[in-house]
């Protein structure tokens, strides 16, 4: 660790950030982060014609995802959608509906068919970039699934989504597609990204997007139900970064094809993570010396919340955010505020977590990286090696 400057030291005593709903370490609740929620979704549109007869079938094929805590049937913390690809009960979800490394509780999770049967699942495969998971059902039968269509489709193609947001239970989202063929961030993963006008909420993820024909083209991964509202504790996937939101509604599917190598692979046991710092954050945790209350130095950057024991953050030597109540004398207590603050990486400032995540993801696991890290009256210098996400959070 290397110091390279440092500053008058100046501490106010009042701080108001808040350590609660903490990234990395809340219980997952059917859409985390990949959200925007300052408008809502427009009103449903119900299929019609073919469109509706390929819902009817497709809908047999298609589980609600839960996530539980607790003995029994426990506590639902988390409600997501899949859909079986093979008799034998391998289905597809978005890997954010099943990723347990956020979890504050030992997590399992439960599909439950159309008839209401359910079956405890096991995850197979991810790639935590592309956001798709495979997992298998504890099925005792031959379970009926969809077939993966043989290309992606046009813009204008009507397609359906099958979800479970707003309350409802295997129910349909027609709309159409306007965009294919986003390009993906890193040329090792699958592009061809599906824009969509179906009007997708939080619990429709991991949901299959089907044609005319009751094939699947794409898995739910985002919604963005006000684009023009992003903030920067918003995190759009790495695969949809560098694209043009539309500035109303849209959804986004990840592309699911037969000849896919991503779906291939993911069924076949891949385990693709993605790199983590290793620490913990919440909304609020975005520092900025001009509106803060408190002087943590003189450039913005991103507070490291709660360092994740034994991970890259912890081994570098990076510190967890604390406050710690002085006495005055008269009776009263001040707060005095300690934090690190993350300015940049490899020298590419991160005034935001937003921005942090989007350096991150661009490394790779294993990489040696360098942050510019304030703290107090000083600023560091720290190489820190990038940790797997789910080995940091949850062991392995």
């Amino acid at each position: 660790m290397r110091m390279l400057r440092t500053r008058p030291y100046t501490w106010l005593l009042v701080f108001l950030l808040s350590l609660t709903a903490v990234l990395g370490s809340q219980l997952r609740r059917g859409e985390p982060q990949l959200v925007h929620v300052a408008d809502g979704p427009p009103p449903i549109e119900a299929p019609t014609g073919v469109l509706l007869d390929a819902f009817d079938t497709a809908r047999q094929a298609t589980v609600r995802i839960e996530g539980r805590c607790g003995t029994g049937r426990g506590i639902t913390y988390g409600v997501g959608t899949g859909f079986f690809v093979s008799e034998d009960g391998l289905l597809l979800t978005a890997y954010h509906v099943v990723d347990t490394s956020s979890a504050t509780c030992p997590m399992r999770y439960v599909a439950v068919t159309v008839d209401e049967e359910e079956f405890a699942l096991t995850l197979v495969g991810f790639d935590g970039y592309m956001d798709v998971a495979a997992l298998q059902a504890n099925v005792d039968r031959r379970m009926p699934y969809l077939p993966l269509a043989t290309t992606v489709p046009s813009p204008g193609t009507a397609v359906v989504a099958i979800g479970n947001s707003r309350g409802d239970f295997l129910a349909a989202r027609a709309g159409k597609v306007t965009r294919v063929g986003v390009r993906a961030g890193r040329a090792d993963f699958a592009s061809g990204t599906i824009e969509l006008t179906n009007s997708l909420a939080p619990g429709d993820s991991g949901g299959p997007i089907i044609n005319a024909n009751g094939q699947v083209v794409g898995v739910v991964s985002y919604i963005s139900f006000n684009p023009s509202a992003m903030s920067s504790q918003e995190w759009v996937p790495p695969y949809l970064r560098g694209i043009t939101l539309p500035s109303a509604f849209a959804s986004y599917a990840v592309p699911v094809t037969g000849s896919s190598d991503l779906v291939t692979e993911v069924l076949a046991g891949a385990m693709r993570d993605v790199p983590v710092i290793g620490f913990s954050w919440s909304s609020g945790f975005d520092y900025d010396p001009r509106s803060s209350q408190v002087y943590l130095g003189a450039r913005p950057g991103t507070i490291v919340g709660r360092v994740e024991e034994g991970g890259p953050a912890a081994l570098a030597g990076l510190r967890s955010f604390s406050q710690t109540r002085v006495p005055r004398g008269d009776g009263t207590f001040a707060v005095q505020t300690e934090a690190d603050v993350i300015v940049a990486i490899d020298g590419e400032a991160t005034p935001s977590f937003a921005d942090l995540l989007a350096v991150v993801r661009e490394k790779a696991i294993g990489q040696t990286v360098t942050l510019t890290v304030q703290r107090g009256s000083a600023t560091y210098e720290i190489e820190l090696t990038l940790g797997a996400k789910r080995a940091v959070f949850i062991g392995g």
